[in-house]
């Protein structure tokens, strides 16, 4: 006996349900057409009949996947760009002061930070399909 004629159960019909009422949410069943296969849902005794309800419809797309950064990482990246300016403009003033470059210690302020901010950022967004 093949499975589509294999009884369905009560969670089958509700799953068929759901993916109903995301189809109509999205637009891709008028009110009428979702009425009726909600009720033929509800009556359907096997998989194939449950299956004709919902072979016109698209699978469930995955879920988009965020280009751009969260809140937190725009934060970091903020008060990253804010400290590593003022630990240049210190350097800068200190620097024109004397007459002289010293020797640029913001770097190990700056570079650190923005290397873990880089991978975080990376190990997020640069992912390969």
């Amino acid at each position: 006996m093949h499975e589509s004629f294999t009884r369905a159960a009560d969670d089958d019909r509700n799953a068929v349900v759901e993916e109903l009422t995301r189809a109509h949410t999205e637009g891709r069943l008028t009110l009428t057409e979702f009425d009726e296969r909600t009720r033929a849902a509800h009556e359907a005794r096997t998989y194939a009949e449950l299956s004709a309800l919902t072979a016109d419809l698209p699978p469930d797309a995955p879920a988009p996947v965020p280009q751009r950064p969260n809140a937190v990482v725009r934060a970091m990246t903020g008060a990253w760009l804010a400290a590593s300016a003022v630990n240049v403009l210190v350097w800068g003033v200190i620097s024109l002061s004397l007459g002289e470059v010293l020797y640029p210690w913001w770097i190990w302020v700056a570079g650190p930070w923005g290397l873990a901010l880089l991978v975080a950022r990376k190990a997020r967004f640069g992912r390969s399909s």
